[in-house]
């Protein structure tokens, strides 16, 4: 098998982002081959202390910033600053997700930065947009949800507005910001120039909802319809199965499966339209007819008419699987402390290509100094003067 040379190999990323929209945006151009610095303040990226993970490596600090190399730098003190700015100049990306401002303050901002390296990628990831109202205000992942509908769009049976459970809008936030960058560096590559890329969680939430925002506008005025029927989630005899009728002929498929023969003889059934008038009789008959044996059972059933269905699973369930395992989709990482934790790929990434575990805060802050030229004295002194930290001290 030709290996092939990874889209990113020799690009120089500088990732001065916390949380995950940010780094996320760095892991990917990781993942293609990108060499990935993270700069942290001498108490860490925020995201380390997120849920459970000693020694600051948590779920957030592991998924987002494998591989990367980390160097404490505080950015409060003019020796530190004055070296992130050296570390920018070395930089074909500079990825940052402060709020407005901020990088300019720290004589950071894309205008002092693109003076003396014209071909730099800068990336900004804010929550609300670099100007406006809003620009100024803190914003997460939950704001944006509740902000967007979204909430409202996962709302129970009763109506209440719910949170999606993961950190969706940060997560896509980082995938659209990791191809924005993308298509920076093919026109700088074209042109010979960087430029200054944006990006928000208030777009990205935008974005991933367009089909439900569309179609709540063209519905305007008009009670909200399934998109098909019947979709839906059904207890077994033993779990659950999730069953979605795309189609007529989907749906013929289905009534075979379940022994509704009769349904393919009644014209109430026979089209989308119809059924939406009888989705109540169709869903009751299902939480009838599902519960009367198991999972395996129904997915054979349906499966054999060309019925789109699944089982309901856990992360162990999941993990489990036979089609993710064959995929090659998880490797199981081995952290300082931990025992080897699963972690997706960034999708498209090669199975061959082994990823690296994630660094403690300040790790490589010798090796990153010593990257730039300067001798041990020089980097112990940065340590004691607090310009730097290292989780590893100097020989």
């Amino acid at each position: 098998m030709t290996s092939i040379t990874p889209a990113y190999a020799g690009i120089k990323v500088l990732d001065l982002s916390q949380g995950i929209a940010g780094p996320y945006c760095a892991e990917i151009l990781l993942q293609n081959g990108a060499d990935v610095t993270k700069v942290e303040p001498p108490a860490g990226d925020w995201g380390r202390a997120i849920g459970f993970g000693p020694d600051g490596l948590s779920a957030l600090a592991i998924v987002n910033n494998l591989g990367k190399r980390s160097i404490s730098i505080d950015g409060a003190n003019e020796k530190g600053r004055a070296l992130l700015r050296r570390l920018a100049a070395a930089a074909d990306v500079v990825i940052e997700s402060f709020r407005p401002g901020v990088m300019q303050r720290l004589g950071l901002a894309y205008e002092e930065l693109a003076r003396e390296n014209p071909a730099l990628v800068y990336v900004s990831v804010t929550a609300f947009g670099p100007d406006g109202p809003d620009a100024d205000r803190p914003g997460s992942d939950s704001t944006l949800q509740a902000l967007s509908g979204l909430m409202v769009a996962n709302r129970d049976a009763s109506g209440t507005p719910r949170k999606v459970g993961i950190l969706l809008v940060d997560v896509v936030t980082g995938i659209y910001a990791a191809q924005a960058t993308g298509a920076a560096l093919y026109r700088c590559a074209m042109k010979g120039r960087g430029e200054h890329v944006q990006v928000s969680l208030l777009n990205s939430v935008a974005a991933v909802q367009g089909n439900s925002i569309v179609d709540a506008a063209l519905g305007a005025g008009r009670p909200a319809l399934p998109l098909s029927v019947p979709a839906g989630t059904f207890a077994t005899a033993d779990g659950h199965i999730n069953v979605t009728s795309l189609h007529d002929k989907m749906f013929a498929g289905l009534c075979r499966a379940i022994g509704q023969d009769a349904w393919l003889q009644d014209p109430g059934f026979a089209t989308v339209e119809a059924r939406y008038g009888r989705i109540a009789e169709i869903n009751a008959a299902l939480e009838r007819i599902f519960r009367t044996n198991t999972t395996a059972h129904w997915l054979e059933a349906l499966r054999g008419n060309s019925v789109v269905c699944g089982p309901v699973c856990g992360y162990k369930e999941f993990l489990a699987d036979a089609q993710v395992r064959q995929q090659g989709i998880f490797q199981y990482i081995a952290q300082s402390g931990l025992d080897p934790v699963p972690v997706p790929r960034v999708p498209g990434i090669p199975g061959t290509v082994s990823l690296q575990s994630a660094p403690r805060v300040g790790e490589h802050t010798a090796a990153v100094l010593a990257g730039l030229g300067l001798n041990v004295a020089e980097i112990d002194a940065l340590i004691e003067s607090g310009a730097v930290a290292s989780a590893v001290r100097t020989a």
